[in-house]
């Protein structure tokens, strides 16, 4: 069986590597680079339901069920999520990026911008560096200074904030390198704990694809801009390049920010999406987010989305793409991505 991946994001790449795993021949298209790229490279499965912070993912699974049947962890149920999820720690191990933590329970980051997040599974250098760790010690912030990291700013607001979380109880957080815990950057390769960075994303990725070329997925750079349907049948995405005929598709194009939706329309297809409220709201950042961060295409149990109210059979979308969800409130993102990526590359 042919299959063809568009978008090379996190969603994408697992949609991919999924397929080639069952034995199918995989092309895999994108555009450059999208939100992926950008986010911390951190697996975030479930932090919070309803401004309430989760001890465990897997417990966060069982609520959503019974809350938001649009929602991806409900429509896949969690088994197919700890199933996905386990793919991704084995990819990631084999791709030179491995990543530490399980569903069962979050775990907390400190971040550049002198705050902590609740988690799930980080690369290995980043889960040495978790917060619950830094009890009874002094925890070193190091690295040159740029635009996004200084270290003082970040031991001064770690300083402050974590007391009052009550995740950990250091000595002090100070910025020098001579603490029992040090840590820097994770694109400094200093082999010691690490804290991620905006962008870090990239590097994950780029290892990944690096692994898609070496398991003889073929990697190709275009913008999609088109599709042809023929009898309720997706025949080919149409590309600046060229077209990709396929038996099977994924599309994985992202919302707003990766160009997936444009406006409150799914730019390639028109297929169709989970309306969002959209009437006017009191205040800029409401506490549970804005209902249109939900909006994004509607799909069955196998991911298939509508389209004339009628499903294209031999399509399936993935990721940031997809309605129902608040990757921004939920904290969700990765989480979401890779679980259906891995669950649309297993088409039949």
């Amino acid at each position: 069986m042919r299959v063809v991946v568009v978008g090379s994001g996190i969603s994408g790449v697992m949609a991919a590597l999924r397929a080639k795993e069952r034995g199918c021949d995989v092309v895999l298209v994108g555009s450059g680079r999208g939100a992926s790229s950008r986010s911390l490279g951190v697996v975030d499965v479930l932090g919070y339901i309803n401004g309430k912070e989760l001890e465990s993912p897997e417990e966060g699974l069982r609520i959503v069920s019974e809350v938001s049947r649009d929602h991806p962890y409900s429509i896949l149920g969690a088994e197919r999520v700890k199933k996905a999820l386990k793919f991704f720690k084995e990819v990631s191990e084999k791709a030179g990026v491995p990543f530490r933590g399980w569903i069962n329970r979050n775990i907390h980051i400190a971040t550049q911008f002198g705050t902590v997040k609740p988690t799930c599974l980080v690369p290995e250098r980043v889960y040495a560096a978790r917060v619950e760790l830094w009890s009874g010690k002094v925890v070193s912030i190091t690295g040159a200074s740029e635009r996004d990291f200084n270290p003082r700013f970040i031991a001064a607001s770690l300083s402050w904030l974590i007391p009052k979380l009550g995740v950990a109880q250091p000595i002090r957080i100070e910025a020098s390198s001579g603490g029992d815990i040090v840590i820097a950057p994770l694109k400094h390769n200093t082999g010691g704990p690490a804290i991620p960075l905006l962008g870090d994303g990239e590097y994950i990725l780029k290892r990944l694809l690096q692994y898609c070329l070496e398991e003889g997925i073929k990697v190709v750079e275009d913008r999609i801009k088109g599709a042809k349907i023929d009898g309720g049948e997706l025949k080919a995405f149409v590309g600046d390049r060229q077209s990709y005929t396929a038996d099977a598709f994924v599309l994985t194009t992202g919302d707003w920010i990766g160009g997936g939706l444009v406006r409150m329309e799914e730019q390639l297809i028109g297929l169709e999406l989970i309306c969002a409220d959209t009437s006017a709201k009191k205040t800029p950042f409401p506490e549970k987010g804005h209902s249109y961060s939900k909006a994004g295409v509607r799909v069955d149990e196998n991911l298939t989305p509508f389209y004339k109210g009628e499903k294209i059979l031999n399509l399936r979308a993935a990721g940031a793409l997809l309605g129902g969800y608040d990757y921004c409130v939920e904290k969700s993102g990765w989480g979401v991505a890779i679980t259906t990526g891995y669950v649309a590359g297993g088409v039949e």
